[in-house]
């Protein structure tokens, strides 16, 4: 692919409105079981259409064989300060709501960090396989455009990082706590190798909103069995299936960031 096409694909992944706020939380009832379950979004309610009818869907199977490997993309400087503001087991998914001031710059872009949460299993595929846990790590910029960092998760050793937030789980549903003073270190949960796949998707929750900007890292970080299992039996299967690529390309970074 031509240096200019690359570019304009770059400039397509960037545009485009989504709706901000709590990664699309929307009024109408909906879960991932039965007649509520992801089969059926598009039609509990009109605000949720695009489940249906949108072409640009997320989550999608990251094949890498099948992605466009470039090293024109750009880097992702990440700017996240230890801590957090609350936690709070929405109903849908373990979410962690962050105070003003991270951010990530995406070729000289700034995205606000709003709020990370977890999908059990993952709702990305790897190479066609989903892997047991993925966390999604929602960010704003002053237009309200998103942009979206995920993160999978295999088995393996214990992460301290996950067990900060593991420690403060609510069982409790629609009720935020207070996480002030807690030790979470966001930047601990990024692989060390940070190679990454961006396309252009949505929200993967009600109302299914497009025109968000994925970065999907190819390279899983570890949590142990017993802590998957944590998260699992608190939040139970939350992941929606993956949707068609349609004329999408994923692009591929060769390098780290």
């Amino acid at each position: 692919m031509k240096r200019r096409h690359l570019l304009a694909a770059a400039l397509l992944l960037s545009g485009g409105l989504a709706m901000a706020g709590d990664h699309g939380h929307g009024k109408a009832h909906w879960g991932y079981e039965g007649a509520v379950g992801p089969a059926h979004w598009g039609d509990l309610s009109p605000e949720f259409a695009t489940c249906k009818t949108g072409r640009n869907q997320s989550p999608v199977d990251v094949d890498l064989h099948r992605s466009i490997g470039t090293t024109n993309l750009p880097g992702v400087k990440i700017a996240y300060a230890e801590g957090a503001a609350s936690i709070i087991n929405n109903g849908h998914t373990i979410q962690v709501n962050m105070p003003a001031g991270n951010a990530i710059t995406v070729a000289g872009h700034r995205y606000d960090l709003l709020q990370f949460h977890f999908h059990t299993p993952s709702e990305h595929q790897l190479n066609g396989q989903n892997l047991p846990m993925e966390m999604h790590l929602v960010h704003k910029d002053a237009h309200g455009n998103l942009a979206v960092i995920g993160i999978l998760y295999k088995e393996g050793a214990h992460n301290p990082a996950l067990q900060a937030v593991i420690d403060h789980l609510p069982h409790d549903v629609g009720q935020a706590h207070s996480l002030k003073g807690a030790a979470i270190d966001l930047k601990a949960f990024f692989p060390k190798n940070t190679r990454f796949v961006q396309y252009s998707g949505s929200l993967t929750t009600p109302p299914c909103s497009e025109g968000v900007y994925w970065m999907e890292f190819v390279t899983p970080i570890e949590a142990s069995p017993e802590q998957i299992a944590a998260m699992q039996k608190l939040m139970g299967h939350n992941n929606r299936p993956v949707q068609p690529h349609n004329a999408r390309y994923l692009l591929q970074s060769w390098s780290s960031h």
